[in-house]
């Protein structure tokens, strides 16, 4: 098994959705000039609606886990890119 999957941390249950959604919508990002985008509002919002969340609570909930994932996993991208461009 791959290193990275060995190291992957077990999730409570409670947030298992919220990490599903948002490697479900990194899809949506845009990327260009080397610039990883956010995940936007929009998509969040389409996804939320596709899946049932419709609790505002639920949905601005959904919306904050998603930008912080977001948030982190954005930085470790620029220092990728950053280390690829400095080797």
């Amino acid at each position: 098994m791959p290193a990275a999957l060995l190291a992957r941390p077990d999730l409570p249950e409670h947030l298992t959705f919220a990490w599903d959604a948002f490697w479900d919508l990194s899809n949506d990002r845009a990327l260009g000039f080397g610039v990883v985008g956010p995940i936007p509002w929009s998509s969040i919002d389409r996804y939320a609606g596709r899946v049932g969340v419709s609790d505002p609570e639920e949905f601005e909930r959904l919306v904050r886990l998603i930008r912080a994932m977001d948030a982190v996993w954005r930085e470790r991208m620029r220092e990728e890119m950053k280390a690829a461009d400095n080797p």
